[in-house]
């Protein structure tokens, strides 16, 4: 079934080069129902490549996994070593915990709070200095065990993980951070340079996502007229979403490039925002 999907986007740089794969670092991020990857040629910090997936057959971890097998042996990438291997675990069994309350031994706890966990995870924990709090996380198992046995030096992080610690080192020091998925999406509130708030909010439509940033916003005293709130993720400025949004919220802004690595021209033609956690993973 997987060999049959094909990506949505899928873009590679004439100077990308198979034979080249050990000096490049992948940052390759997993979600149910999506997949997608970076390439970075880190001798240059040039971007060269983009692939993305989105689509309800992929079901499962063992999904995921053929699907980025295939996809990199079409680019004669799938036995090749290379510098580094970042996957992020993108999907909402996730916990913020601030660093006086967390305690190792009590990670299945901060997330029983507010899931139960399907059958065959793993719980896994990482600090982020940043925001002073630890992420604690579950993914399958069997995920866990096919990037490992596959990449034995992969790093594996939480996709929010990335978006916390880039929004805490944003220049905005006061403002609301929306990262966009299909059918979620997380928030993220700052206060005087401090982590104030994180939430993920499920979604349907235009009207769903607006009530819950609207009323998470009301709830911690961050007025539309003066707070900016800054989205990243899987949306243009073009939406209906951004349209509906800015009736009610006067500064609305997508992150913007920092410049810090080269991207290959052919990927130009790919919002920024798409591609923002990639990136990020991968400086």
């Amino acid at each position: 079934m997987t060999a049959s999907l094909n990506p949505y986007i899928s873009q590679f740089g004439e100077e990308f080069d198979a034979e080249k794969s050990s000096q490049y670092r992948m940052a390759i991020q997993f979600a149910l129902g999506g997949l997608s990857f970076a390439l970075l040629d880190a001798s240059k910090q040039n971007l060269v490549g983009l692939e993305f997936y989105q689509t309800e057959l992929l079901t499962d971890s063992n999904d995921l996994f053929r699907t980025l097998e295939r996809s990199l042996e079409s680019k004669s990438l799938n036995n090749k070593d290379f510098q580094s291997v970042t996957c992020l675990i993108d999907n909402r069994f996730c916990a913020v915990v601030p660093e006086p309350l967390f305690n190792k031994a009590d990670q299945a706890k901060y997330l029983d709070f507010g899931f139960q966990l399907p059958e065959g995870y793993t719980i896994v924990s990482e600090s982020l200095a940043s925001a002073q709090c630890h992420i604690v996380f579950a993914f399958q198992k069997a995920l866990q065990d096919m990037i490992l046995t596959k990449w034995k030096g992969a790093k594996i992080s939480h996709s929010s993980s990335i978006f916390i610690n880039s929004m805490m080192k944003n220049d905005i020091q006061s403002g609301v951070f929306i990262q966009v998925r299909n059918r979620d999406f997380d928030m993220l509130i700052k206060k005087d340079g401090k982590l104030f708030f994180f939430n993920n909010f499920k979604f349907n439509t235009k009207e769903d996502f607006a009530y819950f940033l609207l009323f998470a916003m009301e709830q911690n005293h961050c007025s539309g007229q003066e707070t900016p709130v800054c989205f990243s993720g899987l949306i243009r400025p073009a939406s209906e979403i951004i349209d509906l949004c800015g009736r009610y919220i006067k500064d609305i802004r997508f992150v913007e490039d920092p410049h810090s690595l080269h991207v290959s021209k052919a990927l130009e033609e790919v919002p920024y925002q798409y591609y923002f956690t990639h990136y990020q993973a991968l400086k």
